[in-house]
């Protein structure tokens, strides 16, 4: 996949067939920022021999680490959420329907991603790259994704031939929000759904510096809202620990459209407040999502686009 950052490159991706085999992108993406570092963690030893300076400069681990924040195009998100800690199935054809959920496995999924990242006519090939985490929100009506990256390795690639998607961005007249499921709310301006798979870089003694694997530990989902406040109802449901079903649907057709479905969600935190005389009550209200037992999953992400996607 490939991003375009600030007209003065480019950003792309491919699903690698071998965990950390570079490969050149297959895709791309506009991209709005990226923070995407390769990591060399020096080591600098000062034995006791008389000398205060540093003596030695030992390798230390190295890893591949940082952001990337895109306005969501569906084809190009479900490229994405192939390197995430979730298992895929698809259906469909030519459009394309992707269901999303959430896997407790250990280690990084199947399919690793090659990022390739132009900068100023240098080209920047990362391999063995994964989705460690992810946060939807809105910004100004637009639909915004902001992926946490972590990958092996990093090398010197030749630079690709970009063919950027034409498709536009999801905007403000295109949320359905039901709080909780069928029941549609027109009360909330903005919100953010979060997932942190608390992944981590793993190394082993041999004879390379880079991750040898990423992990992944304990699941925090969250949702954010702010909405009117109109009755105590939905507040003392908050005190009751109810929990409800969250269904977000940001959808420009039946085969361009992205839901994010939390299936048990628990308000952990609900913060009034009134700034002055006369004004609008709002509601703060930031959700917890844990596991269902009766689905045996928290959440569902769909997507549906014109792509077909080897899973």
């Amino acid at each position: 996949m490939v991003v375009g950052i600030g007209g003065a490159g480019s950003f792309g991706m491919a699903l690698e067939a071998v965990a950390g085999t570079y490969l050149a992108p297959t895709q791309f993406l506009p991209i709005r920022s990226e923070s995407l570092n390769f990591v060399d963690e020096v080591q600098y030893t000062r034995p006791i021999m008389g000398v205060v300076d540093p003596v030695h400069a030992v390798p230390g681990p190295q890893k591949v680490e940082g952001d990337v924040e895109f306005e969501v195009l569906s084809s190009e998100l479900a490229f994405m959420l192939h390197a995430a800690r979730l298992t895929v199935v698809k259906t469909g054809g030519p459009d394309f329907k992707y269901v999303f959920t959430p896997s407790s496995a250990a280690e990084a999924p199947l399919k690793t991603l090659s990022l390739t990242i132009v900068r100023n006519n240098i080209v920047f090939g990362y391999a063995g790259c994964v989705v460690g985490g992810l946060e939807f929100t809105v910004d100004n009506g637009v639909f915004v994704c902001t992926m946490n990256i972590l990958g092996e390795s990093e090398g010197t690639e030749s630079a690709p031939t970009e063919v950027f998607p034409t498709d536009v961005p999801f905007g403000a007249d295109d949320y359905t929000i039901e709080i909780p499921t069928a029941s549609s709310v027109t009360d909330v301006d903005t919100f953010t759904w979060s997932l942190d798979d608390s992944a981590e870089a793993v190394y082993r003694l041999g004879n390379a510096q880079q991750a040898a694997f990423v992990k992944f530990g304990e699941r925090t989902v969250t949702l954010s809202v702010e909405r009117d406040f109109e009755s105590k109802t939905d507040y003392d449901a908050f005190k009751a620990l109810t929990a409800q079903e969250i269904r977000i649907l940001v959808s420009k057709s039946a085969t361009d459209q992205v839901e994010i479905f939390t299936r048990s969600a628990i308000k952990s935190s609900y913060e009034v407040n009134l700034s002055s005389q006369g004004d609008l009550l709002r509601g703060a209200i930031e959700y917890m999502g844990k596991y269902d037992f009766a689905e045996t999953e928290s959440f569902e992400i769909t997507v549906d686009a014109a792509i077909d996607i080897t899973p």
